[in-house]
């Protein structure tokens, strides 16, 4: 890991007017300031991004939900209602590079911040929509929450145990994987700019994402028809046997055979001569053919013994395991800690992003509603009267 003196802060300079909230724009914002951007979040007075108040837990009146995604931003409270206030919000447009927003379709315009309008004035200014379904088509109109975006997608449908109910992730990875490609597109318009001198405007959406994130599901159930559609697998693969999920004697551990050669490799590694001898499973295609009665032999061997037996005879011959750990424990992990992956404030663990690991910024707390108003406002203020001198 590279030390503070060596900081990766390739937007030092550049300035992000952030108008999200939830989760998919801060999660992005929050990576904008971890790289050295100058994120100001513009947020209703009075009440701010909802998630403020998705506790408990609290974090200094703060949901902590809220703290995971918005720290190291500036956080300014206007009413764009309010001609005062929406002439803060015009002037602090004017001093940015980028624009990020996830309201619903056609808002923006309601507002006069959609990207067509602020591109007459602001041809420079790299302008982020983040939405639901997209702006087209006949779902552009519709609330895009995470787990709605999961049943609309696909993606719900195979996620679960076998048999069982359709379940949700446990995190919104759409969410996060929405944020990570805004800022992939963000990234590219303003490396764009540096040759054309103009901004661009990047549309992404949640289910955009999870259509993408399915992209070997599709391809896969495309060219193999009825017969490679997909289901539930609870932790199992469509098309690897074994690579799931085993039960220990003190919790559970993933194991897993890529290959035909860890295939035998994992049953020396367990004394499982006679799946070894079994013609059969030789293969992994045999293996997935017969897959139940493959997992079943497998667990007979892990269920008495504990997870740290498993794990000991299986990574001296090189095949993949792992126990599976509560959140809490990997967060603590030794791991994580030479990583710099998690960071404690105070008595709170946050978790970075993965370029942590590079030299991005430790970012500090979130902030309060309006924490920043004075400041910002202040500098917009000294902005405006070197500007008046400089004209002069």
């Amino acid at each position: 890991m590279l030390t503070p003196a060596d900081p990766f802060q390739p937007l030092a300079g550049v300035r992000v007017v952030d108008f999200t909230r939830i989760l998919a724009g801060p999660y992005a914002t929050m990576l904008l300031a971890e790289l050295g951007a100058d994120v100001i979040k513009i947020e209703r007075p009075g009440e701010g991004d909802d998630t403020r108040a998705w506790g408990p837990p609290f974090v200094d009146t703060n949901a902590a939900y809220f703290h995971a995604v918005n720290r190291g931003k500036r956080s300014v409270a206007l009413d764009l209602a309010d001609p005062d206030d929406r002439a803060t919000v015009d002037a602090l447009i004017a001093s940015a590079d980028v624009v990020i927003e996830n309201f619903r379709p056609g808002v923006t315009a309601r507002l006069g911040i959609d990207a067509a309008t602020l591109a007459e004035s602001h041809p420079r200014l790299v302008h982020v929509s983040i939405t639901g379904f997209g702006t087209v088509g006949p779902m552009a109109e519709m609330p895009g929450t995470e787990v709605i975006v999961e049943a609309e997608s696909g993606l719900m449908g195979i996620t679960g145990h076998p048999g069982g109910e359709p379940v949700r992730f446990g995190v919104a990875m759409v969410d996060i994987a929405t944020g990570l490609s805004a800022i992939n597109g963000l990234l590219g318009a303003l490396l764009e700019r540096e040759r054309t001198g103009r901004g661009r405007q990047i549309e992404v959406s949640l289910y955009g994402t999870a259509l993408s994130s399915l992209g070997t599901v599709i391809a896969s159930e495309a060219a193999g028809g009825e017969a490679a559609k997909s289901r539930r697998w609870g932790s199992a693969h469509a098309s690897i046997v074994p690579y799931c999920a085993f039960p220990a004697s003190d919790g559970f551990l993933v194991l897993g055979a890529t290959n035909d050669g860890m295939w035998r490799r994992l049953c020396t590694a367990l004394e499982l001569g006679d799946a070894a001898a079994n013609a059969a499973w030789a293969t992994n295609a045999g293996r997935v053919a017969d897959r139940d009665a493959v997992e079943a032999r497998i667990a007979e061997v892990t269920t008495p013994q504990t997870r740290a037996q498993v794990m000991e005879r299986l990574q001296a011959h090189g095949v993949l395991v792992a126990p599976v750990l509560d959140v809490s424990d990997a967060a603590r992990s030794e791991q994580a800690q030479a990583l710099g992956q998690v960071v404690a404030e105070g008595d709170h663990l946050f978790s970075r992003s993965p370029l942590a690991a590079s030299g991005t910024a430790h970012l500090g707390r979130a902030p309060q509603l309006g924490e920043h108003n004075d400041d910002v406002l202040g500098e917009l203020a000294a902005h405006t009267k070197e500007e008046a001198a400089n004209a002069h």
